[in-house]
């Protein structure tokens, strides 16, 4: 059986679980098509380069989907399965008029929304366009899958949770996280992981430490992730007199690690498709401070495993991340939940395994 991955321009989360399908589904030919920038990341699998960009860029476009087009028929794939939005585009113009029998595409994130309706209305009729040429639409959650299911019909839409490893989590001691990072037993540590990205809501994050960091003399934020607004968060956390309290500590392969030394986890975003680092702060027994987003309530429970906010409210962010840190055992219980909720619901085998009985019963 012969996949080919069309792969959008990636990091974090995606890639993450896009490296535990590599990993968990040896035996099976993947042959991955991403821009350049990926190809030591695909490791051993063979690789071959497109020229794929977010946003819209019409002649680039045009140009991806043609260089595809030929791809694709010399290719003669199985099954031929895009990750991400713009992926499923230009796969979608690629194949067209005859469409692959076996177009399979992955729902990262939540559909963008315009605030034009004239916009929105184009962006609708292109995503049903495109969604009716697909014979399985794979979902991170359900809440993404209400939103495709407008333009489809149900039975075409599946969901598959994200999962992880948990047995990475929640083994490494307080002390070997904190000292390198020049933090103290007695500190209070929040953190997140994320990339750096409006739509992440770190500023609203750096707003509600500023506002309880006279109330919690020890706290500290610990931000891992890098992306373009990286520089200028920094600066935000320097107007907002967080030196010494706020470290960016952009992407790192040692998050087990430096989630041991965090009392809390905030992730403030203003949409989510189902957010992987959540998960990991859950296995690691941490209690979390998330955006009350339809996805994000599918993996925490509220009052049980954490608190929902008001995306974009740095009050309502504060409050909460205050009412964690002031009550340890409650935080404590909380993170226990947590930890078993991921054990039960979201490891990574199921994840792999549910992906690879669609495609073997795809080819059946």
């Amino acid at each position: 059986m012969k996949i080919i991955w069309v792969v959008r321009p990636a990091e974090g989360g995606i890639l993450q679980h896009l490296q535990q399908l590599l990993t968990g589904i040896p035996d099976l030919e993947i042959v991955v098509v991403a821009p350049a920038d990926l190809r030591e990341w695909a490791g051993k699998r063979r690789f071959i380069s497109l020229d794929l960009v977010d946003g819209l860029h019409l002649r680039r476009d045009i140009a991806a989907s043609r260089v595809l087009r030929r791809l694709l028929k010399q290719e003669q794939a199985d099954i031929v399965h895009a990750h991400g939005l713009k992926a499923a585009l230009i796969t979608a113009v690629a194949l067209a008029p005859v469409r692959h029998p076996h177009f399979l595409y992955t729902a990262h994130n939540s559909l963008p929304q315009s605030s034009s309706p004239l916009a929105q209305w184009g962006s609708n009729l292109a995503q049903r366009w495109m969604f009716g040429g697909m014979s399985t639409i794979i979902s991170v959650s359900d809440a993404v899958r209400s939103q495709i299911i407008r333009y489809v019909p149900e039975s075409k839409v599946l969901t598959i949770y994200n999962g992880i490893s948990s047995s990475e989590f929640g083994k490494y001691p307080l002390d070997a996280s904190r000292l390198p990072l020049g933090l103290d037993p007695d500190d209070q540590v929040v953190g997140t992981v994320a990339r750096l990205i409006p739509g992440k809501g770190v500023a609203t994050l750096l707003e509600a430490v500023s506002l309880i960091a006279k109330i919690v003399p020890r706290l500290h934020l610990v931000v891992v992730g890098d992306g373009p607004e990286r520089s200028k968060l920094e600066q935000y956390a320097q107007r907002l007199g967080l030196d010494g309290k706020a470290r960016f500590l952009g992407w790192r392969d040692d998050v087990p690690n430096l989630m041991a030394g965090w009392d809390c986890y905030a992730l403030p975003s203003l949409s989510e498709g189902f957010n992987v680092s959540v998960l990991e702060a859950m296995a690691s027994r941490l209690p979390v401070v998330v955006s009350d987003l339809p996805a994000l309530r599918e993996a925490v429970v509220p009052g049980r495993g954490g608190i929902f906010v008001l995306p974009g409210s740095a009050a309502e962010l504060a409050a909460a991340l205050l009412h964690v840190l002031k009550e340890p055992q409650k935080a404590k219980a909380m993170g226990e939940y947590n930890r078993e909720r991921v054990d039960a619901f979201f490891g990574e085998d199921r994840m792999v395994r549910c992906t690879r009985a669609l495609y073997e019963g795809m080819m059946t």
